[in-house]
């Protein structure tokens, strides 16, 4: 049993390579070879997340998380993908707020132009 996050439990199960050589099942059981005994792996997860997971579930989390796609997450793979901010290139929590706000800064002033002054100038070069 192995615990590699918070509420989640791992079980690995295997049998010994003798016990599936002497067995009667062991062509139905063990596909292939089959020589060194049968594992079965079982996850076990705890209350919160099988809360969270019965949450997920519900039409209004389905539209929340709809939402979010189109507000949250272009802006995070916009930030990847056209400023590189995969990695911080600074340390320190300070220099990485500051790394941060100029990334956003970026996206915001991006948006506000394209939103409010390309439709003008398009309108203005039709009229010219």
């Amino acid at each position: 049993m192995s615990q590699e996050q918070e509420g989640v439990l791992r079980h690995q199960y295997r049998a010994r390579a003798k016990t599936c050589q002497a067995c009667s099942q062991r062509a139905q059981c063990c596909p292939g070879a089959g020589n060194n005994g049968r594992s079965l792996s079982r996850t076990e997860y705890g209350p919160v997340i099988k809360a969270f997971v019965e949450k997920m579930k519900t039409p209004e989390a389905q539209a929340i998380y709809r939402e979010r796609k189109r507000v949250a997450e272009f802006p995070n793979l916009w930030l990847k993908d056209k400023l590189g901010l995969r990695r911080f290139r600074v340390r320190g929590l300070a220099k990485v707020s500051c790394e941060t706000l100029w990334a956003c800064l970026t996206y915001n002033i991006q948006q506000w132009w394209r939103s409010r002054w390309k439709p003008q100038l398009a309108t203005s070069a039709v009229a010219a």
